[in-house]
């Protein structure tokens, strides 16, 4: 289970208030996932996905990563955009962890990767760089997750050469989710 911290539901109801999404229905915890608590939220508007930022993720980063999706967002790419609260805040604390409230996209993560989910993910990747190199915030956030930092954040089955500087995931089931992500939000693009 990838949720590490419990939200209980009056600290939910009183956060989700913060935002001008109306009162929630259901809450579910997602299983998929290795350093984030991430839930299902349903309202009476629609779906959300809150993110609880666990450990590995450094707060200071935050705002960097929470201003890229809007802005690409604002640039018609398909991906999550962080909500803004009433007062117009989009990253707050709740449970002593960072947190966020994203819009929700629909779509699954395929269990067996095939050719044409990588031709997908350089479609995305392809459509993403013009917009995403436009973005002008300090990159410092993005540098501590760029291909180098990749041994020290990977799940088990990404190998890092130091010799190519290039990296290799082998083709198992136990893909991490970080890529189980990049390929439904490839597919996700690729259908936009």
């Amino acid at each position: 289970m990838a949720v590490y911290t419990d939200v209980a539901d009056d600290d939910l109801r009183a956060f989700i208030a913060l935002y001008d999404i109306g009162e929630v229905l259901s809450c579910k915890g997602i299983a998929e996932g290795v350093e984030n608590s991430n839930f299902l939220i349903t309202t009476e508007r629609a779906n959300f996905i809150l993110t609880l930022y666990e450990k590995r993720v450094a707060p200071r980063d935050l705002p960097f990563f929470i201003a890229l999706m809007e802005h690409l967002a604002r640039h018609g790419v398909a991906c999550p955009t962080p909500l803004k609260g009433r007062d117009g805040i989009a990253l707050r604390e709740l449970c002593g962890r960072p947190a966020a409230v994203v819009t929700f996209l629909a779509g699954m993560w395929p269990r067996r990767i095939q050719p044409f989910h990588c031709a997908a993910v350089g479609g995305a990747l392809a459509a993403l760089l013009p917009d995403g190199g436009a973005y002008t915030k300090p990159a410092v956030a993005a540098r501590r997750r760029s291909i180098r930092g990749w041994p020290r954040n990977s799940a088990p089955n990404l190998r890092f050469s130091r010799l190519t500087g290039r990296a290799s995931c082998r083709p198992e089931s136990s893909m991490p989710t970080s890529f189980r992500t990049m390929f439904s939000f490839a597919n996700a693009t690729c259908r936009a």
